[in-house]
């Protein structure tokens, strides 16, 4: 006769303390005052695929959203603009025929596997974002043969990427278990 009770009364108690939502993380962290953090925080999906870049290449987040040359969240025609072999030997070794350059997950899958592949062929470290960003405008044949110290434009623009990479390493420190967070089902809504 008590066991019904009991479990109705272990049921409500269970419920009242699923409806209940403790804040565990500090406020200072839930909402970073570092644009970056912010940024992907608010864009899910630019946060989902580099993290899948970072896991399956690994091409480090900052490398990676440093070479898309675009501020988080933007809506572009073409995130990349690859040299046309690279292109074709990326969807033959990867086998995606639908991925397009205005698709921001296979943008950064597209960089995550050159610069493997940049790493294989070219002997780069994949934290040399300024090299990676030269090899994925020219190609791994281009780097290969240094075609781009006469492209002085080139080098510019990839010693802004450096910087940029530098910059996105050190906002990190201030984007709590932003890892954790790609992908999640359980993202605060902001």
């Amino acid at each position: 006769m008590y066991r019904p009770i009991r479990l109705c009364l272990l049921g409500v108690l269970l419920l009242q303390g699923c409806t209940e939502i403790t804040q565990v993380v500090p406020e200072r962290f839930v909402t970073p005052d570092n644009p970056f953090c912010r940024a992907l925080y608010q864009h899910n999906d630019w946060l989902d695929a580099v993290v899948t870049t970072e896991s399956r290449w690994g091409l480090p987040l900052h490398i990676a959203l440093a070479e898309l040359n675009v501020p988080i969240g933007t809506e572009a025609s073409e995130y990349i603009n690859p040299a046309s072999s690279d292109w074709e030997e990326y969807r033959l070794a990867t086998e995606n025929w639908a991925g397009s350059f205005s698709e921001i997950e296979t943008a950064l899958d597209y960089l995550g596997w050159h610069a493997q592949m940049a790493s294989q062929r070219n002997s780069l470290s994949m934290e040399q974002a300024g090299k990676l960003y030269i090899a994925a405008r020219i190609g791994h044949g281009g780097l290969h043969r240094m075609e781009y110290n006469p492209d002085l434009l080139l080098v510019r623009q990839a010693e802004k990427v450096d910087s940029r990479a530098k910059q996105y390493r050190d906002d990190l420190k201030y984007c709590p278990r932003i890892r954790e967070r790609a992908g999640s089902f359980f993202r605060l809504p902001f």
